[in-house]
């Protein structure tokens, strides 16, 4: 079944959206594009460049029915969202997606480069194997719609309150009239301790604190919290964060 889909940047919540009569496929030529540098939306190339794969969301946020214009559901979405600042998108026309839009000489060059000899005989990955037969059963199945493609499946609820936001202009905005429970209020107000890698260590009053003091975004944070494992790349590598009770006296 064709659905609307959006793959959202968690470090900005800037997205991207779209529609595919297969999510699975669609989500992996995405990726596949993405990390080869190819990606015909320069836009969301650049963020994914900048922030890295982990930092994005890929997700179903409505089915189209059957017998529906499944491009002319995509427009609706584009209509709303292209233009504003979050919206990775570009045109607002699903059909024409690259018309007056001309390929620049180095976008030509690493396409070229990266397609050169990929799928020609003895260069091609998988030259000289065969997939078995219940390998080919279960990408028959995905394909003809029997198999369920994995994503985040998103409830009736979830695509009422999606559609009420997409009418009011307001889809992204996710958070709007919510409050943070006693418990999360909790977290934020925790004491920390940040661990340099030379060893040394920084006590701030809380994660806000901490967010001020070194410029993280609050995911890069929250992951070193929740694995207890230091920062791998960047300028804080070496870096990592545990919640103390109290600051420790100076």
């Amino acid at each position: 079944m064709a659905v609307i889909y959006r793959i959202t940047n968690m470090a900005n919540n800037k997205f991207y959206i779209g529609s595919a009569l297969s999510f699975e496929r669609r989500s992996w030529q995405h990726k596949y594009d993405l990390k080869r540098g190819v990606h015909k939306n320069p836009r969301l190339q650049a963020a994914w460049n900048k922030y890295g794969e982990e930092m994005f969301v890929f997700e179903v946020l409505e089915e189209i029915p059957a017998g529906e214009d499944q491009l002319a559901w995509e427009n609706k979405y584009l209509h709303v969202h292209v233009g504003q600042p979050d919206c990775y998108n570009i045109n607002t026309d699903a059909a024409g997606m690259r018309i007056g839009i001309p390929h620049t000489e180095e976008s030509k060059r690493k396409t070229s480069a990266s397609r050169k000899g990929k799928a020609a005989g003895e260069d091609h990955y998988r030259y000289g194997q065969e997939v078995a037969e219940e390998v080919r059963q279960k990408i028959g199945d995905t394909q003809r719609g029997k198999a369920k493609a994995p994503g985040r499946k998103v409830t009736e609820e979830g695509r009422a309150k999606i559609r009420a936001n997409i009418e009011a202009g307001r889809s992204h905005k996710h958070w709007l009239g919510r409050k943070h429970t006693d418990e999360s209020k909790a977290k934020m107000s925790r004491a920390i301790i940040a661990k340099r890698a030379d060893g040394t260590e920084m006590h701030m009053l809380s994660i806000t604190h901490l967010r001020l003091a070194t410029g993280l975004k609050p995911a890069t944070i929250n992951r070193s919290l929740k694995s207890g494992r230091p920062i791998i790349k960047g300028k804080f590598a070496g870096w990592s964060f545990k919640y103390v009770d109290t600051i420790p006296a100076t």
